[in-house]
């Protein structure tokens, strides 16, 4: 099977500055990405030994625990659909910007058009 790279053409309308922002913000990206795994994957192992020692503890111990770490979960979830909706919105306001820019480019490139009127 063969891949084959698409051709960016974007990028060529971008000015050298742009390139350089949504390269930093990939490069951002990336960073936050992998910090978050690294977060959750200690996270994980936290509440692996909490439930652990809750459990040699006795059931209702290991019961809130586990109570605990389940309302903790669903409190990092709602924090994440929160994030997502945050840029999602962010970003069609960056469109809806660009879009109102470009609109008014256009508009005025018809205003300024030479007006040619010839006489008969």
């Amino acid at each position: 099977m063969m891949i084959y790279q698409v051709p960016q053409l974007w990028s060529s309308y971008l000015s050298s500055n742009s390139r350089k922002v949504v390269s930093s913000r990939r490069i951002l990206s990336i960073a936050e990405v992998k910090a978050e795994k690294k977060r959750e994957a200690s996270q994980k192992a936290d509440n692996r030994k909490a439930l652990v020692e809750a459990k040699s503890q006795g059931k209702e111990a290991h019961a809130a625990v586990k109570a605990h770490i389940a309302q903790e979960q669903a409190k990092a979830a709602q924090a994440k659909k929160l994030e997502k909706l945050k840029i999602t919105v962010e970003q069609q306001a960056e469109k809806a910007r660009v879009a109102a820019e470009n609109k008014a480019k256009q508009a005025e490139k018809r205003v300024c058009l030479p007006l040619f009127i010839t006489s008969s």
